[in-house]
């Protein structure tokens, strides 16, 4: 969206590009997806949100899913979270490019399996059949193959679930219900099946030349939509990207198609590199390039700067998270004040986690900031029961009604398990504690360990009570709040890392918990102040939505305009500004500590390297020598930069 808009202004502003303002369209492929959507349903109906998920497939697909049995057993199974994963599945299945009127049987299913591993999307992939297994839609045992899959799981998953994906999608469409992803999806089938009919395009509704700007950015079915439009206008194709700023493979994209367009495209392309770089200083374009030539899937280029300019690049040791907490602070404010322009400054982290003690500490210091949209975590129901638990730890030893007391301690046995308890046993649970005599929790912790109903199943032994009780006790025994937190974080399964409700609630796919603890120990056992920063944290953080076409965007520039930026390395990309702080820059953190394959090292040293030219003035990279109180090592970045620690 950022490179349609930026488009848009050239075309709109520039004057060498007047002649062609009447006769060229700037827009997305969703939006243009979502035109042909409303031209040809009637009265098309958008499902954007988990609810919409849900109940369309509890409702719209029900008489699809009820006929087929592992999909069927699924739901009824799980019924409160499995419709909205299994709908995911599907729209992860059309970004994948698979076809539900093309790949009709297991033969054209099996070779656009191959097709995705061929193009390293196999991972991609194997992503929704762990999801699949998850919900046991799949037998566990589909996958797990780094260059290929059998023709064994093909058929599992061909029976199990593609043939239900076949149903369900032309279903919803019949029905004209669609998902975001829709948008694309549909306008495909649509151009194609155009195209089958050859109905060519021709005079004023044809396009004569087709540009697609962030080509390295996009997926299958993206592919497959482009290919669509130019072959039913029969344009000419031009395509602008940077192989080497391919980053967003997380959502499916892969750099092949940019990397190899006559594979895919079945014509021949002229290649144009552009070697000035008109934005970095030179020492930033020198350094980045010795970085980025150590990925060997990649177009060689020879970049050179467009000015003699020359950054400020600093590697700053650190011991600890408040000694890089007191130096950013420093630096920014420094940085902000100097002159009379106040310099646009970046905190960038590779985790979501790293920022959240800064968006703390900077709240805290009345410095207001702008976070970008992954950063929602202090808005998630999941942080808010966070910080319900502490307060609860304050009043743990506090004499209290004994309402107040059973209340306290369902609100604890809720998070100790992944699920929360059922109703039947809340109530039986809830009954027990309040036939005891109780003032404070210590005495329900008591009463718990002696509780022999059911609890999550038959609660043999009480051993289901004496473990839920273990772990309420040693949250409410913890000193300090750093402590606490760490109780919460080793005791508590429901605030723990989980994938499956991280699709409602962000604070699942990364628990700040090791941050926040080490944040917290400036804190002793102040527990008031802490919750106190935390609320002035949440009051400060900005949430700037995506643009939308026809949206002025005034909103959006001003939030931006603002001088301070915390983001995450993937948000940072097209943005630039007078100062980047790289976080972290130790081994395990760049690169990120599950990256293994050559694929995936080299995936996250573009992920480095677009961080890195962010800057147009100065680099500082924060190298934590202690990090989580061990003795940490410096990324191998820092080398291939050409540096020195």
């Amino acid at each position: 969206m950022a490179a349609k808009q930026e488009l848009a202004a050239r075309l709109n502003e520039d004057s060498d590009f007047a002649g062609l303002r009447d006769t060229t369209e700037v827009t997305t492929l969703n939006s243009w997806g979502w035109r042909r959507v409303r031209n040809t349903a009637f009265s098309p109906k958008l499902v954007t949100t988990e609810r919409d998920y849900h109940f369309a497939m509890l409702n719209q697909l029900q008489g699809v899913w009820t006929a087929h049995p592992d999909i069927k057993r699924a739901i009824e199974a799980r019924k409160n979270v499995a419709p909205r994963r299994i709908m995911n599945v599907i729209d992860a299945f059309k970004s994948l490019g698979f076809d539900h009127l093309r790949h009709s049987n297991l033969s054209a299913f099996s070779d656009h399996v191959d097709s995705l591993y061929q193009q390293n999307l196999g991972w991609r992939l194997q992503q929704q059949f762990d999801d699949l297994t998850r919900y046991e839609v799949l037998s566990l045992g589909i996958g797990g193959h780094a260059n290929e899959l059998s023709d064994a799981d093909k058929r599992r998953v061909y029976r199990s679930f593609f043939r239900f994906w076949r149903e369900a999608s032309a279903h919803l469409i019949s029905n004209a219900t669609f998902t975001l992803e829709d948008q694309k999806y549909v306008a495909y089938v649509d151009e194609v099946q155009k195209l089958e009919a050859k109905s060519i395009l021709t005079g004023a509704a044809r396009y004569d030349h087709v540009l697609v700007d962030e080509f390295q950015d996009i997926n299958p079915l993206d592919l497959n939509l482009i290919k669509a439009i130019v072959d039913r206008n029969r344009a000419t194709l031009t395509i602008v990207g940077d192989d080497d700023q391919a980053i967003f493979e997380w959502r499916g994209a892969t750099p092949e198609y940019i990397l190899e367009p006559q594979h895919y495209f079945g014509v021949p392309f002229e290649t144009h590199k552009l070697s000035v770089n008109y934005r970095s200083p030179a020492n930033i374009v020198e350094r980045s390039q010795r970085l980025i030539s150590h990925n060997t899937r990649r177009v060689d280029k020879e970049i050179e700067a467009h000015g003699n300019e020359r950054a400020y690049i600093e590697i700053r040791k650190v011991s600890g998270l408040y000694d890089a907490l007191d130096y950013v602070h420093w630096l920014v404010r420094e940085s902000i004040e100097r002159g009379k322009s106040p310099s646009r400054v970046a905190v960038i982290g590779r985790k979501r986690s790293q920022i959240i003690p800064y968006q703390v500490f900077f709240a805290s210091r009345d410095m207001a900031f702008c976070a970008a949209e992954d950063l929602q975590i202090f808005l998630s129901s999941a942080f808010d029961r966070l910080l319900e638990l502490l307060m609860i730890k304050t009043r743990a030893s506090s004499r209290l009604s004994r309402t107040q007391v059973v209340g306290d301690m369902l609100k604890l046995c809720d998070l100790t398990k992944r699920y929360p308890l059922s109703r039947k046993d809340k109530e039986a649970l809830r009954s027990h504690l309040q036939r005891s005599r109780m003032r404070r929790l210590e005495d329900a912790v008591v009463a718990l360990q002696g509780y022999r109903g059911t609890l999550k199943g038959p609660n043999k032994g009480g051993a289901m009570s004496r473990g839920m009780a273990d772990a309420v006790r040693q949250f409410i025994d913890a000193g300090t709040v750093a402590e606490a937190l760490m109780s919460l974080s080793e005791n508590f399964v429901g605030l723990q890392y989980d994938l499956g409700k991280a699709e409602t609630d962000i604070f699942f796919t990364d628990p700040p918990f090791l941050h926040l603890a080490e944040y917290a120990s400036r804190y002793g056992d102040d527990y008031d102040e802490f919750v106190d920063d935390i609320e002035l944290a949440k009051d400060q953080l900005v949430y700037v939505p995506p643009f939308e076409d026809g949206a002025s965007g005034q909103e959006e520039d001003e939030l931006w305009r603002r001088p301070l930026h915390l983001m995450t390395a993937l948000r940072a990309k097209g943005k630039e500004f007078d100062v980047v702080v790289l976080l972290g820059v130790q081994d395990g953190i760049w690169p990120n500590k599950n990256a293994r394959t050559p694929a995936e090292i080299e995936a996250e040293r573009r992920v480095f390297y677009v961080a890195f030219t962010r800057a147009r003035k100065q680099v500082a990279m924060i190298l934590d020598e202690r990090a989580g109180n061990h003795a940490s090592v410096a990324s191998p970045y820092i080398g291939e930069l050409g540096l020195s620690v």
